[in-house]
């Protein structure tokens, strides 16, 4: 379902603009950068945007635009085919694999064409896509032609740009991008990290006020004192609590929504799960069958790990049997499911940092509107770090903040009166400086040894600006 939104529209409209801003400006490589939350439409607005700027930027004397997406893992494949849906019936645009062109010695992007292709495949120069052979048919040679013969400004799209910012992946990006050589770099992310030559920003709030996101986040609401149960378990137990009562919930605002678990596994660099990872997956699963019954058997729990995927297919319809997914990486970028409302993260305590990133999964309101019962308009995170380890970058500081607790005095309380007193020290007695003899007199109460003990000192800059933090540290 397609909503047209205020929001969207301004955007889109905002992003035209200055994309032919920066066109007009001549040059090469620049940054159009467009932050929107997760949750927004991104591919909707990027579906306008590329529509609209084949269509005006040639009534505009720019020329015809070619368009190159860029995106890592497997989310090229995502974006590709919800673009061919969205152009299904209009056909203006043709989103094609790089797999799909002709690659003959004289193969160019046509005005109609988006090119979609994944980081992986074009970060070497000994990739099939980049390595240059006789017929000339590497994504560069493609590239070049696509400038140089037919005059086509090219764009590209770098979607989730902020996984190319920082060490190895910034400097092969860079390798890339130079030999591509497009005009604009389009760069979209829910948390970009490069400096713009021109920004387009959704504001959170506005998302939220169309109702096409949850209102906000609550981490480890209430979590029980369970005696008997291990830290994992107890975690594991708040969050099938949480996950039943919002079922209650939706089944009250008559609607047929099973909320999902989403149980994340500590998130590096390795899919694959630990023999500490398998031994507390087994725990889980073990705990999961008395709850009544979640299994793999029986449909109700999906795993979606390296080279094993159980019951996914259907797991996004909003009354899918499927009550939690166990995943590690998998779905950590791009994966859609809008009923998903409930994530349990254990995490690798050397990564203690929450964002929309890690959350982004259980933000989407699973029929783009809010609900009278306001629970099921938050989404709820578990995990084993304590709250004063968890760190929130600032951008998403006010999206962590509780609602307000409102408290009301009760019917038939008198209110109490208090009489304040009060004593002032004689004008005589001076400014309450203390006199020479309370050092003594303190030495000789509390003794030597406890008054020179070292004392341990915490201090918390976290309100305070960085520039702040510098200056005190100083």
């Amino acid at each position: 379902m397609i909503k047209e939104l205020d929001y969207q529209t301004k955007a889109v409209d905002e992003l035209v603009e200055k994309c032919a801003k920066l066109l007009q400006s001549g040059g090469e490589r620049r940054k159009l950068v467009f932050k929107a939350p997760t949750g927004a439409g991104k591919t909707v607005m990027a579906s306008l945007l590329l529509e609209r700027l084949a269509a005006e930027l040639p009534q505009r004397g720019l020329g015809e635009p070619a368009f190159v997406w860029i995106a890592p893992n497997q989310l090229h494949e995502q974006s590709c085919l919800s673009m061919r849906r969205f152009f299904a019936e209009t056909m203006k645009l043709a989103p094609k694999f790089f797999e799909e062109l002709d690659r003959s010695s004289d193969t160019w992007l046509k005005p109609d064409e988006i090119l979609f292709v994944n980081w992986q495949s074009i970060n070497k120069d000994t990739n099939v896509a980049t390595r240059e052979d006789e017929r000339g048919a590497s994504l560069y040679d493609i590239a070049r032609r696509t400038r140089e013969k037919q005059g086509a400004p090219l764009i590209a799209i770098i979607d989730e740009e902020h996984l190319f910012a920082g060490g190895k992946a910034a400097t092969q990006s860079n390798e890339v991008l130079s030999r591509l050589r497009p005009r604009v770099e389009i760069r979209i992310s829910a948390t970009p990290v490069t400096v713009p030559d021109e920004l387009v920003n959704v504001p959170r709030s506005d998302v939220v006020a169309a109702q096409m996101i949850k209102e906000g986040i609550t981490i480890n609401p209430r979590l029980p004192n369970d005696e008997g149960y291990g830290a994992e378990i107890t975690l594991l137990r708040a969050a099938l609590k949480k996950r039943d009562e919002l079922k209650k919930a939706y089944a009250q605002e008559g609607t047929d929504i099973n909320p999902l678990l989403l149980i994340q596994f500590p998130n590096d660099t390795n899919d694959k799960l630990s023999q500490e990872e398998e031994t507390l997956r087994e725990s889980l699963e073990k705990y999961l069958e008395t709850w009544p019954e979640i299994t793999t058997g029986n449909g109700r729990l999906a795993v979606w790990l390296s080279g094993e995927a159980r019951n996914l297919e259907g797991i996004e319809k909003p009354d899918s049997l499927v009550d939690a997914l166990i995943f590690k990486q998998a779905i950590a970028m791009g994966w859609d499911c809008p009923r998903a409302a409930v994530l349990l993260i254990f995490r690798d305590m050397k990564s203690v940092t929450f964002t929309m990133q890690t959350v982004g999964r259980i933000l989407r309101m699973p029929e783009q509107r809010h609900y009278a019962e306001a629970a099921l308009n938050r989404g709820y995170v578990y995990t084993n770090l304590a709250r004063d380890r968890i760190e929130i970058v600032r951008d998403d500081m006010d999206y962590f903040k509780e609602p307000p607790i409102l408290a009301r005095r009760r019917e038939g309380i008198d209110n109490v009166r208090l009489t304040s007193e009060s004593a002032s020290r004689p004008s005589q007695v001076g400014h309450n400086r203390l006199g020479s003899d309370f050092y003594g007199t303190l030495l000789g109460v509390v003794g030597d040894e406890l008054l020179h003990r070292p004392v341990q000192l915490e201090l918390d800059f976290s309100a305070f600006e960085e520039e702040e933090v510098k200056n005190a540290a100083v």
